[in-house]
């Protein structure tokens, strides 16, 4: 993935947790150009033509991840439209300091993913187990094509490299949600051969992408945290700690960065674009005229 390009919503200003301090930041490379942060610069001034367009570009590859967490194809697609809705309310909170466009996106969508999974059933199972060695390289979209870079593909090899139960605990923790617990009926082992399958993986993947050593619990409680391994109170812990501990904060991001990569190769599925879309632009709507009446009735006695 390309460098992002550096912005300043003109929006409010929201606090920022300990992590975007300047202080706190490792020196930026050099910014280039990145179409997705353009676009969401764009939409956080409230431009509804760079929205549609940023939904255009990423639309089939973030419905990928959601539908390899969630069962059914609608279930997927109520979370893509509950997530570009946030992404239209929240685009001003993105920060290129934090990670690519494209890994805030990828965050966000399965944030929304692991939620609703854990709200509904777990049961359901209307998808295909993912073999992380057959992540696709090539795909149909030629602007994904433009997005990708060789940082994407070092990721892949970081992972595709791994030792085969390490590489399949990783990848079914990461791309479907799994529990520790669900892994562990998965792939039929103890529960605690699942967990450390997916710590080893994790511990090697460290190694070969960011050169850490996940000795270090801050480390590798962070990698859990962004593969998704981590649930319930501990999640929400780790969560509230993250606001607290910049250390934590930066650790986090540089995983869930890495990460997202991976999802670059996801295979395309096809879902009712359009349809989704005329949702989004139906609550959309509703969110100006809801403005609009509220404006009314603060200033209607000055009309």
């Amino acid at each position: 993935m390309v460098e992002i390009l550096r912005f300043h919503a003109s929006s409010t200003a929201m606090p920022a947790p300990p992590c975007l301090l300047a202080s706190d930041r490792p020196a930026a490379a050099a910014p280039s150009f990145d179409p997705l942060a353009m676009l969401l610069a764009e939409t956080a001034i409230g431009h509804e033509r760079a929205f549609a367009r940023l939904y255009e570009l990423v639309a089939g590859r973030l419905y990928a991840v959601a539908r390899q967490i969630m069962p059914r194809d609608d279930l997927a697609e109520d979370v893509l439209q509950e997530s570009f809705l946030r992404i239209w309310r929240a685009a001003h909170r993105y920060d290129p300091a934090k990670g690519s466009a494209y890994a805030w996106l990828v965050t966000i969508v399965r944030n929304r993913a692991l939620s609703a999974r854990t709200r509904g059933s777990r049961h359901e199972d209307g998808h295909t187990e993912l073999d992380a060695e057959r992540l696709a390289f090539e795909g149909p979209d030629p602007a994904m094509l433009t997005m990708r870079s060789e940082e994407a593909r070092r990721v892949k090899a970081c992972l595709t490299n791994l030792p085969d139960n390490h590489r399949r605990s990783v990848a079914l923790v990461y791309f479907e949600g799994l529990t520790h617990r669900e892994l562990a009926a998965r792939l039929e082992v103890q529960l605690g051969t699942a967990k450390s399958w997916v710590r080893r993986g994790l511990a090697q993947m460290g190694k070969c992408l960011l050169h850490e050593d996940l000795r270090d619990r801050r480390a590798l409680v962070a990698a859990d945290y962004a593969v998704g391994s981590l649930q319930g109170t501990v999640r929400r812990g780790f969560e509230r700690r993250r606001v607290r501990d910049a250390r934590f904060c930066h650790a986090a991001d540089r995983w869930e960065a890495q990460l997202a990569l991976l999802t670059e190769f996801l295979p395309e599925r096809s879902f009712s674009s359009q349809k989704v879309w005329r949702c989004i632009q139906h609550e959309l709507g509703r969110g100006r005229l809801s403005r609009f009446w509220a404006w009314f009735r603060r200033h209607w006695h000055m009309i």
